[in-house]
């Protein structure tokens, strides 16, 4: 993984990916996103799906969205 990488997901929540990880901002602020909320939109995760075959579901990856830095800052100054 090169640089960073802005995701917006489901039009509300903001997330990062770079070399040491990933982050969602919330409250002003970047954490470790513990909970893989970005790797499972990624993978298209769906936890509703108790099969192997959870993964890959396009309307999950659908719900999130790359970003720019430009985009991802204008979303952190209108959270603040």
């Amino acid at each position: 993984m090169v640089g960073i990488t802005y995701y917006l997901i489901r039009e509300r929540r903001l997330g990062k990916a770079q070399e040491d990880g990933y982050f969602l901002f919330d409250n002003g602020e970047w954490s470790p996103d513990e909970r893989n909320v970005i790797l499972d939109h990624l993978m298209g995760f769906d936890p509703s799906d108790d099969s192997f075959y959870g993964f890959g579901n396009a309307q999950i990856m659908d719900e999130m969205e790359e970003l720019t830095e430009e985009q991802a800052i204008a979303f952190m100054n209108q959270e603040a």
